[in-house]
């Protein structure tokens, strides 16, 4: 019982001694060398185990008749369960050894009327039931003198040394391989995609569960401050791994989604983490491509990364269009057909009006108001082209404001989505690169662990 310290022993108890009373000559008795008498019956010397933590241990023992001997020899055998109490030293559970003992001694006779003497060093384990959780690695004796400083007369003890190591297979099996998985699952959480929203959850899932296992080891053990055992130790180490992850989940996830805020990632974090650390750890980044658009009065910087400056190096045109029909920079949207027809038909009523004018007028008058209501004819017929030309050129220079507004829209929306997927890509690295970090660590803990209990050999 490690958590009362409690060694408890089914043992046969032999005990021999003389007894100058009980001699007779068998020649009187007809030949009769032995006898058994109730054990109740004979004197015996009241023989206690000194470190008993448990009162009812004469209720639990079975005594049997003494044997007796012509020559007074008595022999007591009797089958005594014994519960001593035994100092744990939990500092390498569950691979531990323990020492206990149990001492045996006269309460009220000293060494000078009982003498307590010794038949062999070694305990009989001829007898011995294997247990199911400790090995028995040793069973000696010793025998002990003790001066007090009440009196002169010694006090000797017998004293069984009980050397015992644990068989850690029920341990490792229910408590150790659990939390390792447990540990690796809270570490896979780095490899869970951040927009799924369960990153931090399973890091608390398995704090709770890691929390659990080390109550259960607190049960088992005794409440002592002399040593940490060793599982509680990497329990300790094992929560403080998942900790330290579950908050570095939270540090990935603001970089993850801190390029909603469009900020561009600095250089110096874009160097080191997708340029040599992304190369260390084979991850693929993928570099913005611009779309190819025709009508757009903006330039997309395709090297490197994206400056907001460098990327959109737009110049909004600031002339409007000439309502006498002269072209803006504009004209470069409209379709070279309908340019060239409109300035064809341009230069036609132009070279009429021109050729009108310079024509001389007839001798007869009688031509003369089929020439002016001519003129007026071409002159009209210039004017409403002139003026469906403006309000062409007019509706014309409206759809381009709305075209080049919606192309710095759109331009604006891939620049944020480009520097929002860097963010991600940084907080992908730098997932991988605590991965990597934890499981380092994970692994040392495991391995210094197991090399510090005396039986990883075993």
């Amino acid at each position: 019982d490690e958590k009362n310290q409690i060694l408890t022993t089914n043992t046969w108890l032999n005990q021999i001694w003389i007894d100058y009373s009980l001699q007779w000559s068998p020649e009187k008795y007809g030949g009769i060398k032995v006898i058994r008498l109730p054990h109740d019956s004979v004197w015996k010397p009241d023989i206690l185990l000194y470190n008993n933590a448990d009162v009812s241990t004469f209720l639990s023992s079975i005594s049997s008749n003494v044997i007796i001997t012509s020559d007074g020899n008595v022999t007591w055998l009797s089958m005594v369960i014994f519960k001593s109490s035994c100092h744990i030293n939990v500092q390498y559970f569950p691979f531990d050894e323990q020492n206990c003992s149990m001492q045996f001694a006269s309460w009220t006779y000293d060494g000078f009327q009982v003498n307590l003497v010794l038949n062999t060093h070694e305990g009989d384990v001829s007898n011995y039931i294997p247990n199911s959780e400790w090995n028995l690695q040793r069973l000696y004796v010793q025998r002990n003198v003790v001066y007090y400083s009440c009196c002169e007369e010694p006090y000797p003890d017998i004293t069984f040394y009980i050397h015992i190591r644990r068989r850690p297979l029920f341990y490792v099996f229910n408590m150790v391989l659990p939390c390792i998985l447990i540990t690796l699952v809270a570490l896979l959480g780095f490899y869970i995609p951040s927009d799924s929203g369960e990153k931090v959850t399973m890091g608390i899932t398995t704090l709770l569960s890691m929390t659990v296992f080390m109550m259960l080891v607190a049960e088992n053990m005794p409440p002592t401050s002399n040593a940490l055992p060793l599982i509680g130790i990497y329990y300790g180490i094992t929560i403080f791994i998942v900790s330290a992850a579950t908050g570095m989940t939270v540090l990935t996830l603001n970089i993850h989604f801190h390029g909603h805020h469009g900020r561009e990632v600095p250089k110096i974090i874009k160097s080191i983490c997708l340029g040599f650390l992304a190369k260390i750890f084979c991850i693929s980044i993928q570099k913005p491509v611009p779309p190819f658009r025709h009508n757009c009065l903006y330039t997309l910087d395709t090297e490197s990364t994206p400056d907001k400056n460098a990327y959109l190096r737009f110049q909004p045109s600031t002339q409007e269009i000439d309502p006498n029909g002269a072209r803006s920079d504009f004209s470069s949207l409209v379709p070279d057909t309908h340019i060239h027809r409109a300035e064809e038909e341009k230069k036609l009523h132009a070279n009429v009006a021109a050729k009108i004018h310079s024509e001389k007028p007839p001798a007869t008058n009688g031509f003369l108001p089929q020439i002016s209501l001519f003129r007026n004819q071409e002159s009209g017929r210039t004017n409403f082209s002139e003026a469906y030309e403006q309000d062409f050129m007019r509706v014309l220079n409206k759809v381009s404001n709305t075209i080049e507004k919606n192309e710095t829209r759109l331009a604006e929306q891939e620049y944020r989505d480009i520097v929002r997927l860097q963010w991600q890509q940084v907080a992908q690295v730098v997932d991988r690169l605590l991965l990597s970090i934890f499981m380092v660590i994970t692994l040392i803990t495991i391995f210094g662990v197991m090399f510090r209990a005396p039986l990883t050999g075993e």
